[in-house]
């Protein structure tokens, strides 16, 4: 109860409001940094989001997959819902209408609802939280990492400000954010999961999550995420670009790079519903 009382306290005093993009300050609490990228994630400054992206998936062999993805979200400034998600496969056909809708909450007891739409079954069928460590839609990024996490599912601890030593992207090889000041957190799952503990290299001018490095319970890196960044718009919002993970025990890559953004175009509320879900035409 402790717990959840400390949250609620580092939420509201972090509420972030349409426009408004949070950035890190001297003296800010572990917890509050966390938050802020949070709010980052998913883009909780904006009234809404949109995206079309390409999806590249590797094996170990060097097969390459490719689809295309639609993903959209609308963000609340009241009641308990915090944000409604939608995520939807639209290319190729055999992956077409492949679909997961997530409601998540604000206050920290209080699990996410997900859906998950199959266009072979025509129906979509709700799912337990206990599947957040499931592969999403085939990746090596869990249901968790991409639509459901919350700082409350962790606890943290700060371990200072590190120089990023940079990543070179399976993507375009290019190498990013050498030399780049972050806060290097360590973070322990609050709940049973397959990790034991993750980092977070949350860059120091902004807040944003460049990297994630993920443990086993051998202490040993057995997945690693990279995010870029591009600012959108007239309000210059922060967006993921390149969202890429890499998973050491398969040799699986997999790949997210954002072809369109956009921010505040006036998405319904009514668009992220069950109903709607089973509904929707690719």
């Amino acid at each position: 109860m402790k717990k959840c009382f400390i949250y609620l306290v580092f939420l509201f005093s972090l509420v972030v409001y349409a426009g408004e993009v949070p950035k890190p300050k001297e003296g800010m609490s572990v917890e509050q940094l966390i938050d802020i990228w949070y709010n980052i994630q998913y883009t909780k400054f904006a009234k809404d989001y949109e995206s079309y992206s390409t999806v590249i998936l590797i094996n170990r062999g060097g097969f390459r997959r490719e689809r295309k993805a639609y993903r959209a979200r609308i963000l609340f400034q009241q009641g308990d819902i915090d944000y409604k998600d939608y995520l939807a496969y639209i290319a190729p056909a055999s992956a077409k209408g492949i679909a997961i809708l997530t409601w998540n909450y604000i206050s920290p007891n209080k699990e996410r609802e997900q859906w998950l739409y199959l266009p072979s079954l025509k129906k979509a069928r709700r799912t337990s939280p206990a599947s957040d460590d499931d592969s999403l839609m085939g990746s090596v990024f869990t249901v968790e990492e991409i639509t459901s996490w919350k700082p409350s599912y962790e606890t943290y601890k700060l371990i200072g400000i590190k120089k990023f030593p940079g990543y070179v992207s399976e993507y375009d090889k290019k190498k990013y954010y050498e030399g780049e000041d972050c806060y290097l957190i360590e973070a322990f799952p609050n709940r049973k999961t397959e990790r034991v503990k993750r980092t977070f290299w949350l860059r120091k001018s902004d807040g944003c999550c460049i990297f994630n490095e993920v443990f086993d319970k051998n202490g040993k890196i057995y997945k690693t995420i990279f995010r870029s960044y591009e600012e959108i718009g007239p309000n210059k919002y922060p967006a993921q670009i390149i969202v890429e993970g890499k998973d050491f025990r398969t040799e699986d890559i997999s790949i997210t790079h954002m072809d369109e953004v956009k921010f505040d175009i006036g998405l319904k509320e009514a668009n992220f519903t069950v109903d709607a879900l089973q509904k929707m035409k690719w």
